[in-house]
């Protein structure tokens, strides 16, 4: 039998994913950005927010059938974000999409905020 990671794991992981973006980002120096989106989120989004995670953490009632659809959503706008001219500081401080990405990756945290509260 393989040895995956563990349930627990895995959400750790994910949740480490979406703290690493949010609009708090645009308050903070060049630096904090790109380690913050280009290093931490970036590797998170392929990994943690790929569908077949997400299904993991759904099936284990750690995340509902909104989270695991926002969190599709949000992998899918970053990957059309890293095919552009838009995957940089710049592009993150000033452009509608990474505002989007921004706001969901917001909203997504109020979700499961709610989701461990109820």
């Amino acid at each position: 039998m393989e040895k995956g990671i563990s349930v627990s794991n895995l959400m750790e992981l994910y949740l480490e994913t979406i703290q690493s973006c949010g609009t708090y980002l645009l308050h903070e120096e060049r630096e904090i950005i790109e380690y913050q989106i280009f290093e931490e989120f970036d590797i998170g989004v392929f990994s943690f927010l790929h569908e077949d995670n997400l299904t993991i953490l759904r099936e284990a009632k750690l995340i509902n059938d909104t989270i695991m659809a926002s969190s599709l959503i949000l992998r899918n706008k970053v990957i059309k974000l890293q095919c552009g001219d838009k995957w940089n500081v710049d592009g993150v401080r000033n452009s509608s999409e990474w505002r989007e990405v921004l706001e969901l990756t917001d909203e997504i945290k109020v979700m499961l905020e709610l989701k461990t509260r109820s």
